[in-house]
């Protein structure tokens, strides 16, 4: 019976020692990257610039923070909820774009997920192919030349896809009210909005003739402007929102159209970023700002991204705050301005 209470005692020391040193591993890891990052996307689509831009840092991240990260492409409520109930570990971080505050200012989203309420950690890249194309027959050739033939043939209207709350409605913003300024009302009330989802929405609303424009990018519609392309999915350029022209695309700017609003040059960079649960730790943000700017330095990164005509766009974390600030402060004097989707949708 004494070697049996022995052995008991010994191993109940043992469990009492392992569990102590569990312990101490435990909060050494404290402040670590976790060995899997799940990067949620505020898009569903797997073929759009959300998705391509979030994959491709993904990637370069890995090595840098020395982590498996997987891109999970649920869209922007989801993904706002799935933020909500993260860790404050960085085991599930956000990757978007300036939807995540216009969202909120259109209504799209709850105001709870404001930016105010989430650790807004740094600004990776910029889609300057965010555009508005038509199909390849269509009479005019840009943005500016849709209002000009809406004004030379009253009886027609033009009808623009768009995904409400998102970038395509504060860009689908300007261009309506500088119709209704230089054209008038006469021209304006023709002109309708087709709300939809994803990329592959809007490109079906275009083939289906429920849209006469939609809202695209380079990087995901350039392969629909080729020469060789069937004339029933063809598609041609009307304009980019972007401060200047993409090198190799013959693409006019908003601004070159003489699109402006508030007696300014209209111009929408359309920018990505990384938002994490308001208490994440200071040393991940940290981390992940630092291996960051590391990786929009690394030139086969930006060759990746050149594929699909982005480019490199770094503000670190601890600018990124007041930056994105300012830019939903602009954008607001817009919104102000702008109808009602509910009053001139298709």
């Amino acid at each position: 019976m004494k070697k049996i209470l022995v052995v008991v005692l010994i191993s109940i020391l043992a469990l009492v020692l392992a569990a102590c040193g569990s312990s101490t591993s435990g909060s050494e890891n404290s402040g670590e990257i976790p060995d899997r990052v799940r990067v949620v996307i505020g898009s569903t689509s797997t073929g759009g610039d959300t998705f391509q831009n979030a994959e491709a840092a993904s990637r370069y991240l890995e090595d840098e923070m020395s982590t498996n990260m997987k891109v999970d492409a649920i869209g922007g409520v989801q993904a706002f909820d799935e933020l909500s109930k993260a860790k404050d570990d960085g085991s599930t971080v956000m990757f978007f774009h300036d939807m995540a505050y216009l969202g909120v200012e259109y209504g799209a989203f709850n105001e709870e997920n404001k930016l105010e309420n989430w650790e807004i950690g740094p600004v990776v890249s910029i889609n300057p192919g965010n555009a508005f194309l038509t199909s390849g027959d269509a009479p005019y050739d840009t943005m500016a030349e849709s209002a000009e033939w809406l004004s030379e043939n009253p009886d027609e209207t033009v009808t623009v896809a768009i995904q409400a709350g998102g970038v395509s409605e504060i860009i689908f913003d300007g261009y309506y009210l500088w119709a209704k300024e230089e054209f008038g009302t006469e021209v304006s009330d023709r002109i309708k909005v087709y709300v939809t989802g994803s990329q592959e929405d809007k490109n079906q609303a275009l083939w289906d003739g429920n849209a006469d424009i939609i809202h695209g990018s380079i990087g995901a519609n350039a392969e629909f402007t080729k020469e060789e392309v069937e004339d029933k999915v063809k598609m041609k350029f009307l304009g980019l929102s972007a401060s200047e022209r993409v090198e190799g695309y013959d693409i006019p700017t908003f601004a070159e159209q003489g699109i402006t609003v508030n007696g300014e040059e209209f111009t929408f960079d359309k920018e990505f970023f990384y938002l994490m649960p308001k208490d994440i730790e200071d040393s991940y943000v940290e981390q992940l700002d630092q291996s960051l700017e590391e990786v929009v330095s690394n030139e086969s990164y930006q060759e990746d991204l050149s594929k699909n005509a982005y480019i490199t766009n770094y503000i670190s974390a601890e600018e990124s705050t007041d930056y994105l600030l300012e830019k939903r402060e602009e954008v607001n004097k817009i919104i102000e301005q702008a109808p009602d989707l509910d009053d001139i949708s298709h």
